[in-house]
């Protein structure tokens, strides 16, 4: 069990992890670690090449704000077992589950980073989908942002919009169920069936909406990282509202 987001309380056996220790920059404010920096944290959490990962946080969103950018970077980085823990700990709080402050004590693991791009796409990956259509774009920022307010620019051209808030049932604390997702997917004239990319801001709130559309069986999914931060410095003549 890995805990991404600095938290006191903590579930029992449960190991931190930084996830956010990197270059940023204005294209990239929360940037992805370096390969090494990923292996040396990854090691000193006790991740072992065959570790089942299960990643948590107490972030918003029920935990999926930050937990599911741990998700997509374990994966990124070749990691194949990992999970979010559905509800982060306010789901676990809230069912009065046991929580500690102790800190376990941790056997050096052995994991291995190596560069896996297939959840990933870049600025050029997208600028091109912006004429041959070959993937559907989804952005997850609310929609106020997507619609030009707020001070945003708007959206890429093309994109279609499922924040993600659309895809947590805030009251149970978890994500919706597959049928829910479905329909929220198809209310925003997304085929889970077609090739998709999802953006955000910089990669965190898009990777929750590509669990929850892998959930409802899409295949063929990734996530474009730089996302609004990077297009707006890039390309803002291509932003629509």
């Amino acid at each position: 069990m890995v805990d991404c987001f600095v938290s006191r309380e903590h579930i029992p056996g449960a190991v931190y992890m930084n996830i956010f220790e990197a270059e940023h920059n204005d294209n990239f404010p929360r940037n992805l670690p370096k390969a090494k920096t990923i292996e040396e944290k990854a090691r000193a959490a006790g991740i072992n090449k065959d570790t089942h990962v299960v990643v948590y946080s107490d972030s918003a969103f029920c935990g999926f704000f930050i937990g599911g950018r741990g998700w997509w970077t374990l994966k990124l980085f070749s990691h194949t077992q990992v999970s979010v823990l559905d509800g982060g700990l306010a789901k676990w709080k809230s069912c009065e589950y046991p929580l500690t402050n102790a800190v376990v004590p941790t056997k050096t693991g052995n994991f291995t980073s190596k560069w896996d791009g297939v959840l990933y796409r870049s600025y050029e990956d997208v600028l091109g989908n912006v004429k041959s259509n070959k993937f559907q774009l989804v952005d997850c920022r609310p929609a106020a942002a997507f619609n030009g307010e707020e001070g945003c620019l708007g959206h890429i051209k093309g994109a279609k919009n499922i924040q993600l808030g659309l895809v947590i049932n805030q009251d149970k604390l978890e994500l919706k169920s597959t049928d829910e997702l479905k329909e929220v997917f198809s209310k925003a004239g997304v085929d889970v069936k077609k090739p998709m990319v999802c953006h955000c801001v910089s990669g965190l709130a898009s990777c929750t909406v590509t669990i929850a559309a892998m959930l409802c069986g899409s295949k063929n999914i990734a996530i474009y990282h730089g996302g609004y931060s990077e297009w707006k410095n890039r390309s803002p003549d291509l932003l629509v509202k």
